[in-house]
């Protein structure tokens, strides 16, 4: 096979790209967030050259449910999501697992320690045990290129979805990467009806948990072999890094010798390497265990121990010796360090006023929105006719107004809180306020049920033709597909109208604010459900 190996320097985001073009990946589905949006971007500019799909899905749900069927069809499928979005995923999956999937597929999912971009600050790594699949993290882009493609392979090997976690932090990084532009392995096993492996049922579901469990016995026998794992340096203490904290941690210590300590470099979070970190347990009166952001593996380290019947000290978060919550920075591991390690000096000094350094940049893309403005007018109106509001919001550029907000949660969530207050004879009128994105990601499902239930609730869609807050992808209100072509543009007045809502105005974005004053008023005073689309300014920016 020709190849053109070409050293590039790539961030974590693309290196997960061009991994995952190494593979042969075949399709690519996913819905804007970050991390992990950055990987989508870069495999659409590759999809280009290279024969594979790609699409931006109107949920994360959607993506997955795409991913599987690529699978079945004996082809290799990528699916990115960030952290709450992988919460969206739980529900196929936890049937997914009990069939053994075809065509390698994996999950890119992107955690935010420290909640830089995401409305909670979640570690998603427990997911991975509650799903019973396998999770690794790498700790450079370059192992992360290598590791996308070894996850391919163990997810066809072993016949089930792997998850390769990233963090905000690690796709800032940048590496050297030795790339193969112009092979393309064409991996297609083909697809072949096969009763039952598919289909899991009452009848069948407790064999297939153990066939799964099965699986699993196999998976850690490779996870106690696996080269991104291993151990060096002597001494009694020892220090775990997890995944991309480990390169945290040879940033403050460099070429320091170990003389005095030990290292451990976790990849395999799930299962866990246990003969190799059983020996190191051994090893070791004492060890610290880093990783973000919760005490994940500490945890199972304990456990750990305790089955191997090893008496090792396991200090981490639960000792309090680093935070319990948030980005695990490197003034943080340097004292846990000192603390830790006697005598010890880092190779690179860090500090907490320097922190800021360590925290990454974030692009505004709803500088430009006017959500206040439009709130402003929203106030006016209810002022006018006497009615109070309980505005109640969805995850996106309604950040910049978030203090203005009464509840806001997850994606979708704003129509069905505000219905539930209704039902509670509150004197406030309920307001949802959603974006274009969130009409078609999951508020049509409680739209429907409002509808349903009769209630008299008040939607407003702030249309802006695209995902405003992650950087203007498209959605099926847009017109254009993720590689920008003319697709199919979906509209929400038609849809919501086939959905029973009667009652709705659409505002332009030349409409004054009076005029716009003028349609809330109505829309307040209406007895029944009723919607405003506006059609916001940044629509035509866009």
């Amino acid at each position: 096979m020709k190849t053109d190996r070409v050293e590039k320097i790539l961030n974590g985001d693309q290196a997960m790209a061009y991994g995952a073009l190494a593979s042969g990946v075949k399709l690519v589905a996913s819905y804007p967030g970050s991390p992990s949006a950055g990987t989508v971007q870069a495999l659409i500019t590759l999809s280009k050259t290279h024969p594979f799909y790609v699409e931006w899905s109107s949920n994360e749900k959607v993506a997955m449910e795409m991913g599987i069927g690529a699978s079945i069809a004996g082809r290799r499928a990528l699916v990115c999501a960030k952290s709450v979005g992988m919460n969206l995923l739980i529900d196929p999956l936890m049937a997914l697992n009990l069939t053994p999937v075809k065509g390698g597929l994996v999950i890119l999912l992107g955690d935010d320690p420290g909640g830089y971009g995401s409305q909670n600050d979640q570690d998603t790594r427990p997911l991975a045990s509650f799903l019973e699949m396998p999770l690794l993290e790498p700790a450079t882009p370059l192992e992360g290129y290598h590791m996308m493609q070894e996850a391919f392979m163990i997810s066809e090997k072993y016949h089930t979805a792997v998850i390769i976690r990233e963090t905000r932090g690690f796709t800032l990084q940048e590496e050297s990467v030795a790339t193969d532009l112009a092979s393309y392995p064409d991996v297609n096993l083909g697809f072949t009806s096969e009763p039952w492996r598919f289909v899991p049922v009452p009848e069948n579901a407790v064999k297939k948990h153990e066939a799964l469990h099965h699986r699993l016995s196999d998976i850690k026998l490779w996870a106690n072999q696996c080269k991104n794992n291993h151990s060096s340096g002597n001494g009694v203490r020892g220090v775990v890094g997890a995944g991309f904290v480990f390169q945290k941690l040879m940033d403050i210590l460099g070429d320091l010798p170990q003389e005095d300590f030990r290292l451990f470099k976790l990849s395999s979070i799930y299962p866990l390497p246990e003969k190799p970190l059983g020996l190191f347990l051994k090893e070791c009166e004492e060890v610290l265990i880093l990783e973000e952001i919760e005490p994940y593996v500490e945890t199972h380290i304990k456990a750990l121990a305790y089955d191997l019947g090893i008496h090792t000290k396991i200090y981490g978060k639960q000792s309090h010796h680093i935070p319990g919550q948030g980005e695990l920075f490197r003034w943080q591991i340097q004292k846990a360090l000192v603390n830790f390690l006697p005598g010890f000096k880092p190779n690179k000094a860090y500090s907490e006023e320097n922190e800021c350094k360590e925290r990454p940049s974030m692009k505004n893309n709803c500088k430009d929105e006017g959500y206040g403005d439009i709130l402003d007018v929203l106030q006016a109106a209810g002022e006018h006719v006497d009615v109070k509001m309980a505005l109640i919001g969805d995850p996106g550029c309604l950040v910049t107004v978030a203090d203005r907000l009464d509840a806001k949660y997850a994606i979708g969530s704003a129509v069905g809180i505000a219905d539930g207050m209704s039902k509670t004879n509150i004197k406030e009128r309920p307001v949802a306020i959603f974006g274009d994105s969130s009409f078609f990601h999951t508020s049509l499902p409680a739209i429907c049920n409002a509808i349903y239930n009769q209630s008299n609730i008040l939607l407003i869609v702030l249309d802006n033709k695209a995902a405003g807050a992650t950087g203007f992808q498209p959605n099926p209100g847009t017109g254009k597909n993720a590689m920008q072509e003319p697709a199919p543009k979906l509209s929400i007045e038609k849809i919501a109208r086939a959905c029973g809502v009667k009652w709705i105005t659409v505002s332009d974005p030349d409409d004054s604010d009076s005029k716009l004053k003028t349609i809330f008023q109505e829309a307040l005073i209406h007895d029944d459900l009723a919607m405003v689309i506006v059609n916001t300014k940044s629509t035509l920016e866009a």
